[in-house]
């Protein structure tokens, strides 16, 4: 009798303490001096981001073809999926800056920054806005900040809000 009491307390530790393993492991990002549990991409720009709804909406106020709209939409949704791969990618293996390729359209609208600007992974975490897609057509890309690459002789430089904690980012009301 006591050792099938033994052998059912023994399953019920085996079996409970084989679900805490299956949970998946956290992605740390390390900010400052302690570690924090990243917000992952997707909601942080799906929080701050127009849905597709909004940009079907406000593409309807256009004078645009069907196909326009729908390559418009499609290049968005493409730009969204391209970022939160980057920050997915950079979050498993430890990338903490980043930097906006601006395309040519991009260097048109897009002031808040420049070649030479870094992002840090805290500032995604808490402006999301300041990632692309910024308008409907944009060509703007995030990428991984390499240490050897540096644009100018002044080096890297972070961007910084204009207005408190604000960043001028374009309204995504236009088209690029």
């Amino acid at each position: 009798m006591l050792s099938v009491i033994l052998a059912a307390i023994g399953a019920y530790v085996i079996i409970h303490s084989s679900d805490e393993k299956d949970e998946p492991k956290r992605v740390i990002d390390v900010s400052g001096q302690y570690a924090v549990v990243v917000r992952p991409a997707r909601e942080s720009l799906n929080a701050v981001k127009p849905s597709e709804a909004s940009l079907r909406s406000w593409l309807d106020t256009q004078d645009l073809t069907a196909e326009k709209k729908e390559e418009l939409i499609a290049r968005w949704n493409a730009t969204m999926e391209e970022t939160i791969r980057t920050i997915d990618e950079g979050d498993k293996n430890g990338t903490a800056t980043y930097r906006i390729e601006l395309g040519p359209k991009g260097k048109q609208y897009v002031k808040f920054v420049s070649d030479e600007n870094f992002i840090t992974r805290e500032q995604i975490r808490n402006h999301a806005e300041i990632l692309p897609p910024y308008c409907l057509g944009c060509d703007c890309k995030l990428l991984p900040k390499q240490p050897w690459e540096n644009p100018s002789k002044s080096g890297w430089k972070a961007v910084v809000p204009s207005h408190g904690s604000h960043y001028d980012v374009p309204d995504w009301r236009q088209l690029a």
